[in-house]
């Protein structure tokens, strides 16, 4: 014969039992939890700053403290809100204080404003920071030159045929006066070119200073342009020429004439004659050391085609005659 349990009926009840008694006390944990949070505390919480009403011929030279601790009186709900997420409250820069020539904000000296931002049964007792300093100054525009950070490697034989042209050359510059003092060129990055043998057009990014903020360019970029040719070389032979001679005397020169070898580019090459140089021996050199013995050339003027000059022999003898 076989005994039969029943256990069905036992295990609903238990479970019925369990459920209830979760039910109960997770309603009960909700009520002292309201009950809690319906109390005042005092606590401190993390508040986002902001800044207002500074004088509009001022500027902020660097961005003062952008959140700060504040001990507040208030329900457990609204601490819980300020726990949670951050509120913002801002700072009056009208009646900042002054020790020579910084500035700084006496925070709890604003408490009755900083009370009005906040709702409900909040207070603000004190901002757990006595001083933030402020620095401002003016905004101010200065024109700077441009330096032009070029690393170009030419092909043998191959030459700027005049001096590379950058536009602008220099540029201007506005901000807070504290980095714009300090800021004397602007930079572009780093351009390199190697074997160069055609003509260089490029447009160039300006680089911002590191430590430069809130500054503005009145642009963001220059152009480089620079005309390249195969240069060839070129030789002249031209009398020497005296300046600043006594008319009285008479200055031979030994020898009487000079040869001047320059590189040009080939597309100018038929440009280049003996008056694309003026080279001259100045006789003030004797007279303001009457112990020398030779003379050394000065040139006076040189066609903008020419690239290098060289000038043999680079001294001269001479011989004075009354």
């Amino acid at each position: 014969m076989k005994t039969v349990v029943k256990t069905s009926g036992v295990s609903l009840r238990d479970n019925r039992k369990i459920k209830v008694f979760v039910f109960f006390l997770i309603l009960t944990s909700i009520i002292w939890l309201l009950i809690e949070l319906s109390k005042t505390y005092t606590s401190s919480a993390i508040f986002k700053v902001e800044y207002k009403n500074l004088p509009s011929d001022k500027l902020l030279q660097i961005k003062p403290v952008s959140k700060i601790d504040i001990a507040v009186k208030a329900p457990g709900f609204n601490l819980l809100k300020y726990k949670v997420k951050q509120q913002k409250l801002s700072f009056d820069l009208n009646n900042l204080s002054k020790n020579k020539s910084s500035y700084f904000l006496l925070p709890n000296t604003q408490l009755s404003s900083l009370n009005t931002q906040l709702t409900g049964d909040t207070e603000i007792l004190s901002v757990l920071k006595d001083t933030i300093f402020i620095e401002i100054g003016k905004n101010i525009t200065k024109k700077v030159p441009v330096n032009a950070k070029i690393e170009i490697q030419f092909k043998l034989g191959y030459n700027f045929i005049e001096k590379l042209k950058v536009t602008p050359d220099s540029i201007l510059i506005s901000g807070p006066e504290k980095f714009i003092d300090s800021i004397k060129e602007i930079s572009t990055g780093i351009f390199k070119m190697n074997d160069v043998y055609e003509s260089i057009n490029e447009e160039l990014s300006l680089v911002m200073p590191k430590k430069a903020k809130n500054v503005s360019l009145s642009t963001n970029k220059i152009k480089i342009k620079g005309e390249v040719d195969k240069f060839t070389e070129g030789r002249f032979v031209i009398p020497v020429t005296f300046i600043n001679e006594p008319p009285e005397l008479k200055v031979n020169p030994f020898p009487k004439e000079i040869e001047v070898t320059y590189q040009v580019g080939l597309s100018n090459f038929g440009k280049i004659n003996e008056n694309s140089f003026l080279i001259v021996f100045d006789y003030n050199q004797y007279k303001n050391d009457t112990t020398t013995q030779f003379l050394t050339p000065i040139i006076k003027q040189k066609s903008e085609y020419i690239s290098s000059l060289k000038i043999n022999p680079s001294q001269i003898e001479f011989l004075i005659q009354k």
